[in-house]
C-alpha cells in the first residue's frame, strides 16, 4: 500500500503542471473567448530561457526565474498585441489554426535559436523530500501542490470578485454591449493572456527537473490541460486545478501498478477524451456569435486537358534520364499529397482541425503491413486498411460530433497523443524488434517493390493521387459536398434544411481518415519493414500541423492546394530541388508558422485561390464572359419558367407522405412550454395552423416568439406536444422535422455563403440519403432536383442571380433566397422568422406577396413572426399574439391589434395605471377593426 502511495505523490509534480497549464487556458478563454492549444509551447519557451540564463550563463536562481516568467508574459502579450487582438469575430477553425502557428512557430524558434538536442535540467529548486504516511514525499510535488492551490484561490478572486472579472465576463458574453459601454476588449485581453503566460512559464520551469527540456517535450501538456479544462467547463479554476492533479497522480500510479507504459502515460488524454464527449452539444443556440466565413472552396470543375499535361509531365520525370532518387521523391511527394488531400476534406471542406493525418497514417502502416505479412495481395491490403482507417475516422468522430468547432481538434490531439505513447511505444504493436515486412507487393504478377521498381512504385502512388482527386471532386460537386460545406457554413441553418449536421461531419472526417489511411498503405509499402526499433519518428501531431500548415498555405479549400502540401513536404519535390538541411527545415517550419499566425487572418484562401483571382481578372479582359478559365466551367444558362409553371413545379413534387386536403390541420401545438433555467420563455401554448393558413406570431420584444419558432422546429429543449399531419414530431431533433415537412427560416437569413444560390437551394430540395456520401465519390448526379430548385428560384424572383455565389448579393436579395431555399425544402408548414426585416417597401411588398401565393398555391401553413405591421395585414388571415410567453389572444389580424389588452401588452400602461395581468385564456374579439400604423 505504501507503495502505491509513494507512486501517488510522485504524481503530484506533473498534475501540478497539468493543472497551472489549465488554469493558463481557462484564464485566457475567458478573457478573450481564444483556446491557446500553444500554451504548453508558451511553458516550453520560457523554461528554455530560464535554463538558460541560470545553468549557462550562471544568472542567479531568482532573477533567471523571474525572466523565464517574464518570457513567458512578453511573448503572450506580443502574440495577442499582433494577431490575438484581430481575432474578436474570427472563426473558431481560424482561432485554432492561429494559436496552432504560434506552437508551430516557438518550436521551430527554440530549435533555431538553442538546440533540437533533448537536455536534461538538474534539480535546482526544493530537492529532495519528506515522510507522510509512511510514504515519500519530494519536496517539488509539495511545492507545486501549494503553488497550484495559491494561484487556484487568486484566479477565482480575480475574476469572480473584481472589476477585471466583471468586464471580461461582460465582453465574452456580451462584446458589443460591453463596447458600447466604453470597454475596450484589447487591455482586458493582454491581461488575460498575460496571465496565461505567466502560469504556462511557472508550469514549464516547475517541471523541467523531472523531464527531458525539449522544443516538444513541454508542448505535449496542452493534452491533459485541455482534458482538466474541459471538464471545468473553460469557467471553474477549481475543478481544472483538481482534475489536473488527478490525471497526473492516475497516470503515476499506472506505473506503480505495472501498467504497460504507453497505456500509463495516454491515461491523461483518455480523460481528455471522456471530458469531451460529456461536455459537448449538438447546435449552437441562438445568438451564438460565430464568423461565417472561412477558407473559399473551389468548385469540383476538373480539366482533362490539365490532367493529361500532369500525367505527361510524371511519366517524363520517371522515365525521361533523370536520377532513381527522382522516383522515391515523387513518391514522397504523392503520400504527401494524398495527406494534404485528407486537410482539404477536414479542414477545408468541413472545418474540422484535424491533428491525426500522420498519427492515422502511421497506424495504418503497422496495421497494413500485419495483414500483408498474414498473407494479404497487396489489393486486400490496401482496401482493408484503407477501410479500417475510415472506420477508425468514425469512431473517434461519431462521440465529438455534439462539441462544434474545437471538439474534433482536442479529440483528434488526444487520439494523436494516445497513438505516440503507446501504440508507436508498445512492442506488441511494434513486433518487437524486427518489426512487420511487406511480403506481398504484387498486382496481377505487377510487383510494385519500391526497391526494385521505384518508379512503378511511384506511378501507384500518383494514379492513387489521381483517383482521390477525382472522387473529391464528384464529392465537392454532389449532393453530399453541399451537405459538409452547408454544415460548415451554419449548423443551424443547415439542420433547418434537412441535414444531419453530425452525419456531414463524420462522413467528411471518415473520407480524411481513409486518405491518411492510404497514405500510410503507401509509406508501408515503401520502407518494407515497419515497426522495430525508433518508429513513429516524424509521425506525430506536430508533423501532422506542418502537413496543415502547407495546405492552408496552397489553399486548404481547393484540390491543387492538398496537391501542393505534397509538393512543399519534406523529402518533396521542393525539398529535393532545393536540398534543404536540418536548419533550412527549421526556418521553413518557422515560415509555415507564421504563415497560419498571421497570414491566415488576412488570406485565408491560399495560393491557389490567388491564381485563380488574378487568371480570372485576366480573362476578364479579354472577353466578358469567359467560358473557361483554368479548368472551372461556367454553368450554361438554364431557360426561365413562367411563374404558374414554377408553382405547379413545386407543388407536383411535394412528398405524398405530407400531402394536406384544403383547410385541414396541419399544425397542432398543445401546451408547448420553454425554460431557460429558472426563466419560463414559454408557457402552456397551443394553437392549430391549417393548410393554406397564414397565421401571424405578434407580440413585443421578450414575449417569447422566435423561442416558440425555436421550440417548434427542435433547436431548444421544449415540453408539449408538436403534430404535423397527425405524426407527433416532438422527439426528433430539428434536421427530421425539417425532413417531415416543418421547415423554417431565421432572422437573420443564415445563408450558406460559400455556396452559389443554386447549391443554397439544392442543399435543400436534394434528398438526405447517407448513401449519397459514398455513392457521390463516383458520381457526383449534380443535377438532381435541380428543376425543383430552379422552380424556387423562380417564383422567389432570383433566377437571375441562380449561379451567384450569395455572399455577394445584398440584403434584399438574401431575404428573397433564403424563402426560396425555404420554398425548395417543399414544406408542409412554413415557419418564417422576420423574413421583411430591414427591407425597403418595395421588397416587403414582395415578400408579402410571396409568402400568401406560397400558403394558397403549395396549400402549405405558414406562420410568421414579423414586426412590420403592414405585412402582417396583408399577409396573414389570422395573428396570434404572445405577452411573457402566453397566448394573449387569436383572431382576424385588424380586430386583435385594435383590443386594449394587445395595446398595452405593445406600448405599456398609461401613465398612474397599472396593467392588469393577462387573462390566461382569452378569447379574441371580433370588432373594432383599426387602420394599423
Amino acid at each position: 500500500m505504501n507503495h502505491l502511495a509513494e507512486y501517488a505523490l510522485l504524481g503530484l509534480t506533473a498534475g501540478g503542471a497539468y493543472g497551472l497549464i489549465a488554469l493558463g487556458l481557462i484564464a485566457v478563454h475567458r478573457g478573450t473567448g481564444v483556446i491557446n492549444f500553444a500554451q504548453g509551447a508558451v511553458g516550453m519557451v520560457s523554461t528554455y530561457a530560464f535554463w538558460k540564463l541560470f545553468a549557462h550563463a550562471a544568472v542567479p536562481l531568482p532573477a533567471a526565474i523571474a525572466a523565464g516568467i517574464g518570457t513567458g508574459v512578453l511573448v503572450s502579450v506580443l502574440f495577442y498585441a499582433l494577431v490575438g487582438r484581430r481575432l474578436v469575430g474570427a472563426t473558431t477553425t481560424t482561432r485554432i489554426l492561429v494559436t496552432l502557428g504560434l506552437l508551430m512557430s516557438l518550436q521551430a524558434g527554440v530549435r533555431i535559436i538553442w538546440t533540437n538536442t533533448p537536455e536534461r535540467v538538474t534539480p535546482f529548486l526544493l530537492p529532495g523530500g519528506t515522510t507522510m504516511l509512511g510514504a515519500r514525499v519530494q519536496y517539488l510535488g509539495l511545492g507545486m501542490v501549494l503553488v497550484v492551490a495559491v494561484l487556484t484561490v487568486l484566479l477565482t478572486l480575480l475574476f469572480e470578485r473584481t472589476r477585471f472579472g466583471r468586464i471580461t465576463t461582460a465582453l465574452q458574453d456580451s462584446p458589443m454591449g460591453a463596447q458600447s459601454l466604453g470597454y475596450s476588449p484589447h487591455p482586458w485581453g493582454a491581461a488575460a493572456w498575460a496571465i496565461g503566460g505567466a502560469l504556462a512559464a511557472i508550469a514549464g520551469i516547475l517541471l523541467s527537473p523531472i523531464t527531458e527540456l525539449g522544443p516538444t517535450a513541454l508542448s505535449t501538456l496542452i493534452v491533459p490541460a485541455l482534458g482538466a479544462a474541459l471538464i471545468a467547463g473553460f469557467r471553474r479554476f477549481w475543478v481544472a486545478a483538481a482534475v489536473g492533479l488527478a490525471a497526473g497522480i492516475a497516470e503515476s500510479l499506472a506505473i506503480g501498478l505495472n501498467v504497460e507504459p504507453g497505456l500509463g502515460k495516454s491515461i491523461p488524454a483518455i480523460v481528455t477524451l471522456i471530458a469531451l464527449v460529456v461536455s459537448g452539444r449538438s447546435l449552437p443556440g441562438r445568438g451564438t456569435i460565430d464568423a461565417r466565413r472561412l477558407f473559399r472552396v473551389g468548385s469540383g470543375r476538373v480539366s482533362l486537358a490539365g490532367i493529361a499535361i500532369a500525367a505527361a509531365t510524371l511519366l517524363l520525370a520517371l522515365y525521361g534520364g533523370l536520377a532513381d532518387r527522382w522516383a522515391d521523391v515523387l513518391a514522397v511527394t504523392g503520400i504527401f499529397a494524398l495527406l494534404g488531400l485528407s486537410v482539404v476534406i477536414s479542414t477545408g471542406y468541413a472545418g474540422q482541425v484535424n491533428l491525426l493525418p500522420i498519427g492515422l497514417a502511421g497506424g495504418t502502416m503497422l496495421l497494413s503491413a500485419w495483414i500483408n505479412q498474414q498473407g494479404a495481395s497487396l489489393p486486400v491490403t490496401l482496401l482493408l486498411s484503407i477501410g479500417m482507417a475510415a472506420a477508425f475516422g468514425a469512431v473517434i468522430a461519431l462521440p465529438t460530433v455534439r462539441t462544434r468547432g474545437v471538439g474534433l481538434t482536442i479529440a483528434t490531439l488526444a487520439v494523436a497523443a494516445v497513438i505516440e505513447s503507446w501504440v508507436f511505444r508498445s512492442d506488441s504493436f511494434l513486433n518487437g524488434v524486427n518489426g512487420w515486412v511487406v511480403v506481398n507487393t504484387s498486382v496481377l504478377d505487377l510487383s510494385f517493390d519500391n526497391a526494385v521498381y521505384p518508379q512503378r512504385f511511384a506511378l501507384l502512388v500518383w494514379a492513387l493521387v489521381l483517383a482521390a482527386s477525382l472522387a473529391i471532386a464528384s464529392w465537392r460537386r454532389s449532393r453530399a459536398g453541399r451537405r459538409v460545406l452547408a454544415a460548415r457554413a451554419d449548423e443551424r441553418a443547415a439542420a433547418a434544411c434537412g441535414v444531419s449536421v453530425g452525419g456531414a461531419k463524420i462522413a467528411s472526417f471518415a473520407l480524411a481518415s481513409a486518405l491518411a489511411g492510404a497514405a500510410g498503405v503507401l509509406l508501408a509499402l515503401q520502407s518494407g519493414t515497419v515497426g522495430g526499433m525508433r518508429f513513429g519518428e516524424g509521425l506525430t501531431y506536430s508533423d501532422s500541423l506542418a502537413i496543415i500548415a502547407m495546405a492552408v498555405l496552397g489553399g486548404a479549400g481547393y484540390i491543387a492546394g492538398g496537391i501542393l502540401a505534397g509538393v512543399f513536404a519534406p523529402g518533396g519535390v521542393i525539398d529535393q530541388l532545393l536540398t534543404f538541411s536540418a536548419s533550412v527545415n527549421d526556418w521553413l517550419a518557422l515560415l509555415l508558422g507564421l504563415n497560419l499566425t498571421f497570414v491566415l487572418i488576412s488570406e485565408p484562401d491560399g495560393v491557389v485561390a490567388q491564381v485563380l483571382r488574378a487568371a480570372k481578372r485576366l480573362a476578364s479582359r479579354k472577353s466578358e464572359q469567359p467560358r473557361r478559365i483554368l479548368g472551372f466551367l461556367d454553368l450554361p444558362t438554364r431557360p426561365k419558367q413562367d411563374e404558374d409553371s414554377a408553382w405547379h413545379e413545386l407543388g407536383s413534387n411535394a412528398p405524398e407522405t405530407t400531402g394536406a386536403a384544403p383547410g385541414e390541420t396541419v399544425l397542432r401545438i398543445e401546451g408547448l412550454g420553454v425554460r431557460y433555467g429558472g426563466f419560463s420563455a414559454i408557457e402552456d401554448v397551443s394553437f392549430e395552423l391549417r393548410a393554406g393558413e397564414v397565421l401571424g406570431i405578434l407580440g413585443p420584444n421578450g414575449a417569447g416568439k422566435s423561442s416558440l419558432v425555436d421550440a417548434i422546429t427542435g433547436f431548444v429543449p421544449a415540453s408539449g406536444r408538436i403534430t404535423v399531419l397527425d405524426a407527433d414530431l416532438s422527439r426528433l431533433p430539428p434536421h427530421e422535422r425539417a425532413r417531415r415537412g416543418l421547415v423554417r427560416t431565421f432572422q437573420d437569413h443564415l445563408l450558406f455563403e460559400d455556396l452559389s444560390v443554386r447549391e443554397n437551394l439544392l442543399v435543400a430540395a436534394e434528398p438526405k440519403d447517407r448513401l449519397g456520401y459514398f455513392s457521390s465519390l463516383v458520381r457526383s448526379r449534380e443535377r438532381d432536383r435541380d428543376p425543383i430548385a430552379a422552380a424556387a428560384a423562380r417564383v422567389a424572383g432570383v433566377e437571375d442571380h441562380f449561379e451567384e455565389r450569395v455572399e455577394g448579393l445584398s440584403l434584399g436579395w438574401h431575404a428573397r433566397v433564403t424563402v426560396a431555399r425555404a420554398l425548395a425544402a417543399r414544406p408542409r408548414v412554413l415557419l418564417l422568422d422576420e423574413p421583411a426585416a430591414a427591407l425597403s417597401a418595395e421588397a416587403r411588398r414582395h415578400v408579402t406577396a410571396l409568402i400568401r401565393k406560397a400558403a394558397h398555391e403549395l396549400n402549405i401553413g405558414v406562420l410568421l413572426i414579423e414586426h412590420n405591421l403592414d405585412v402582417v395585414l396583408d399577409a396573414c388571415d389570422e395573428a396570434l399574439v404572445l405577452d411573457g410567453g402566453r397566448v394573449l389572444a387569436r383572431g382576424e389580424p385588424r380586430a386583435v391589434l385594435s383590443r386594449d389588452d394587445v395595446k398595452r401588452a405593445y406600448l405599456g400602461a398609461p401613465l398612474g395605471e397599472t396593467a392588469p395581468p393577462p387573462p390566461p385564456a382569452p378569447a379574441p374579439r371580433e370588432h373594432d377593426q383599426v387602420t394599423a400604423r
